[in-house]
């Protein structure tokens, strides 16, 4: 697969982002995939940010015929306004939200209200921890079911192993130096509390390099009662690491937040016995196998270092191996593959639905909608009735919010988790063609359900009409006039949204009919159908509106000319005037709006 790969920031080498980055280059060139690294000056970060959201998606549309997708590598710092290309946008951690002041004032405003919005709309979220996933169900309005939990790797292969027998050695914590979310200052003060013989055997090795307000770090230091028991080494390169992996014979991770942990994995690996804070990934990545505190207690951090040195050995040897064994679930292949298949995923959906508001809208003719219906209705249930809808105008209008407009969230859900969506209106498909992503034809609910029913026949299916006027009903089967249809139902029942009615459910089931048409009209069918779609003992349902109405010949259809412009609202609005103009003119404008939304990346709330 050929991949542009965004690489930004960088942080010159010195971060966890950093190590994310070099590791995911590898794997995935490892795997053969072709490669284009975008890597920019880490320079101003402002001028960097706005080149990653506003330059470099024009450039994307550009050459976009040369890649196959694309992957970001740090988008809780850098993403784009629109994706051009199928994205995975991987979020490390949401540590602005849990750290009050981690950041300045305009950084803290960027990363809270500015970067989320543009984040939501790349094609694929993927998260580092399930901590990190819930965070962004939380605090960013995601859906759990739309991020993905790929977990970080292990950096090669553990040089060494700690003799769990007699471990002696330095208590290791490898972290920039930054205050407070790092949370050195509490791990100085938790050391300075043990007894010097104990630090002194047991020395406090704090390695990485000087970032935001370090200097309060060093202070802290300086006062220790164990401060001649503290060592800072600085940035130090890989060579120099496994130096002190190999004087180390404990580890500590006492950060306030981390969106995974990296070095918490290498010790493990390495059976190097560990304590780190039980918040955000923390708690989730050390399971059982390291000893857990609370950051923000002194105190709880130093019994947590008396426990982990004044451990017996046999004890220390099991968690010594429980830790190596543990940590073979965290693999940069397995995270780069999982990376590769998103992308995958989104190039196939693609070229079956064009997902419009976050509703997926298949690729089909009129023909393909029935083959797909009746395949549906032969199919395997799914312990409910599925859910097939004829997406227009309206729909969008009722259920979509975007500011300053709003929606129906409930209704909403039911249509992008539908089981089939058809293009019931030109508004819809030339809006997908805007987006190059086009829907072949409209397939319209007053052009469906007379295939349907003639194909029904021919399969010896049944089906049953919830809705409608009785006599529109008769009207339009007469008018029909299939022979050999099985209608096993005609219920022009009054539903009530607002009460529960068991009644009809029970009469559809005792029907069992193979398709259940709901002629309820738009937003009342959709809400019905997702309320009792786990109730309904029926392979299929759709929501048809008026189109018994249209069948009748009660309601006059436009010529097929008006039809295909796109402006048959213009006609409807001329039949029926006083109750529909309104209606139309507040649908076009949202509509109008929704779309423009849609054309910076795809609407995503």
């Amino acid at each position: 697969m050929k991949l542009l790969v965004s690489c930004i920031p960088y942080d010159s080498g010195k971060s966890g982002i950093s190590v994310y980055v070099r590791e995911v280059v590898a794997a995935l060139e490892a795997q053969g995939h072709q490669l284009t690294l975008l890597r920019r000056p880490d320079g101003n970060p402002i001028f960097s940010m706005l080149w990653h959201l506003f330059v470099l998606p024009f450039w994307i549309a550009a050459h976009k015929r040369d890649f196959d997708g694309f992957v970001i590598c740090a988008a809780n710092r850098r993403v784009c306004a629109w994706y051009p290309l199928p994205t995975t946008a991987t979020i490390h951690d949401l540590a602005n939200f849990h750290i009050p002041g981690k950041y300045s004032r305009l950084r803290m405003f960027y990363l809270a209200h500015v970067l989320p919005f543009f984040a939501k709309r790349a094609q694929r979220l993927v998260a580092v921890s399930g901590a990190t996933r819930d965070d962004m169900v939380k605090f960013w309005g995601c859906r759990e079911e739309d991020v993905a939990v790929l977990y970080n790797g292990l950096s090669g292969e553990p040089r060494k192993v700690c003799e769990a027998k007699d471990c002696g050695g330095s208590i290791l914590y490898i972290s920039r130096i930054e205050h407070p979310g790092k949370n050195h200052v509490r791990l100085i003060e938790a050391y300075g509390k043990l007894p010097r013989e104990l630090a002194k055997a047991h020395p406090l090795v704090i390695a990485g390099a000087d970032w935001k307000d370090a200097e309060v770090v060093h202070e802290a230091a300086r006062h220790s009662p164990n401060a001649d028991f503290i060592r800072f080494t600085g940035f130090v390169s890989n060579e120099e690491m496994e130096n002190l992996w190999a004087d180390a014979g404990y580890y500590v991770f006492p950060s306030l937040f981390e969106g995974f942990g990296l070095s918490l994995v290498e010790a493990m690996a390495r059976g190097i016995t560990c304590a780190c804070s039980n918040n955000g990934s923390l708690g989730e990545i050390a399971s059982d196998v390291a000893i857990t505190f609370d950051p923000y207690s002194v105190d709880d951090i130093a019994s947590a270092l008396e426990k982990l040195l004044s451990e017996p050995p046999e004890a220390r040897l099991g968690r010594s191996a429980r830790g190596v064994e543990y940590v073979k679930r965290f693999s940069w292949s397995d995270h780069a593959a999982g990376i590769v298949k998103l992308i995958g995923d989104e190039i196939s959906r693609r070229k079956s639905v064009a997902r419009l508001f976050g509703i997926p809208v298949a690729k089909v003719t009129e023909r393909e909608a029935v083959d797909r219906i009746v395949e549906i209705v032969k199919g395997p249930r799914k312990g409910r009735a599925a859910f097939v809808a004829t997406l227009n105008v309206d729909f969008v209008s009722n259920a979509v919010s975007g500011w300053p407009f709003g929606g129906n969230d409930e209704l909403w859900g039911y249509l992008r988790n539908a089981d089939f969506v058809t293009a019931d209106g030109m508004p819809i498909v030339m809006l997908s063609r805007i987006l190059r992503n086009s829907l072949p034809e409209r397939v319209t609910g007053a052009d469906l359900v007379p295939a349907l029913c003639h194909r029904f026949a021919e399969e010896g299916l049944s089906v049953y009409v919830l809705g409608g006027e009785q006599a529109a009903l008769d009207e339009a089967f007469a008018k029909m006039n299939i022979s050999g249809l099985k209608v096993v139902g005609l219920d022009p029942a009054f539903v009530k949204l607002d009460q529960d009615q068991p009644e009809i459910v029970e009469r559809i089931n005792a029907a069992k009919p193979d398709l259940l048409f709901v002629a309820l009209g738009n937003p009342k069918q959709e809400l019905w159908m997702g309320r009792n779609a786990a109730k309904l003992e029926v392979p299929a349902m759709i929501g048809i509106g008026g189109t018994f109405n249209f069948i009748a010949g009660r309601v006059k259809r436009a010529p097929k000319w008006v039809q295909k412009s796109g402006i048959e609202w213009i006609y409807r609005i001329l039949q029926e005037p006083g109750r529909l103009w309104k209606r139309y003119a507040y649908g076009l404008v949202k509509f109008s709006w929704l779309s423009l939304l849609h054309l910076f990346g795809g609407y995503k709330k």
